[in-house]
């Protein structure tokens, strides 16, 4: 069996036998393409590949998933799970000079970079929701009516949901110019078009691996730390909340199923809220 159709035959093993959802299997796809499977026979080789990819569970998923489709599940063993109580990811704060360096850095590389930072920072986007934004997912009528507001996007996430969040009218104009340029719109009717196309904004669906990618890659070499695009999820809802928006109006934004989420992503600091109770006190 050549290795295209092995697979093939790999992914169809993930989805119909398996019943695996696609973004998990897109996610096994990820690790499969980084593995030597000429040394999958090799016990030592597999368990360095999952400790070398941090033993989690989408490593191990994938490598349990494979051994048991060439056969070789009763004579490679997975190395031990993690066990103990897992190290908390730090959430850093990012200033607004950090996110214009790392937006301006990407923008000079390709446009494609430099939206995909912007539609995750802006919308509190997670990564696998920015690969299926479509053409029409934008406002982009009621925008050209009202261009200083903000455009809506519409955007699927979790269980398929829809929720609305809302994209800088200096991102949307430079979206909008860009395919302007690109189509060259003669009138309202190719406007129209453009509008309702449903075409992936960014011509093919992106790997959200290939999104973490960017923005991680891209932010390390812009100010010299690596932004995971959770990051940007959690400092848009602290800026919002700084704003004055309410916290359910932030779960919304965010796409929480409940408050006591959106309550861990908001990072304001002891001496912050010292603040807003004095202000409130003096003015109450």
């Amino acid at each position: 069996m050549g290795d295209d159709q092995e697979f093939e035959e790999f992914i169809k093993f993930l989805s119909l036998t398996k019943r695996l959802m696609d973004r998990t299997v897109e996610q096994y796809v990820y690790y499969y393409k980084k593995l030597d499977l000429s040394m999958l026979s090799s016990q030592d080789y597999c368990n360095q590949f999952v400790q070398d990819h941090k033993n989690n569970s989408i490593v191990r998923g994938m490598l349990l998933n494979l051994l048991e489709f060439k056969g070789l599940s009763k004579t490679i063993n997975m190395p031990p799970k993690k066990t103990g109580s897992m190290k908390k990811r730090i959430i850093r704060d990012i200033s607004h000079e950090e996110i214009d360096v790392v937006r301006n850095y990407l923008y000079r590389i390709s446009f494609k970079k430099g939206l995909i930072f912007d539609l995750a920072y802006q919308g509190a986007l997670r990564r696998f929701e920015i690969p299926t934004i479509k053409l029409n997912s934008f406002k982009w009528i009621e925008w050209l009516d009202h261009p200083d507001d903000p455009c809506h996007l519409i955007v699927q996430g979790k269980g398929d949901k829809e929720r609305t969040v809302l994209i800088n009218p200096e991102t949307a104009e430079r979206i909008f110019n860009h395919y302007n340029k690109k189509y060259e719109f003669k009138d309202m009717d190719g406007i129209r078009t453009f509008a309702n196309s449903q075409s992936l904004i960014f011509g093919k669906k992106l790997s959200e691996w290939y999104v973490w990618d960017v923005i991680h890659s891209g932010s390390k070499k812009a100010i010299g730390r690596g932004i995971r695009p959770h990051e940007l999820r959690h400092c848009r809802a602290t800026e919002l909340e700084r704003m004055g928006v309410a916290i359910r109006d932030i779960k919304n934004y965010l796409g929480h199923s409940n408050l006591a989420t959106t309550e861990i992503y908001l990072h304001t600091s002891e001496k912050e809220s010292i603040e807003n109770i004095g202000n409130i006190l003096k003015n109450g």
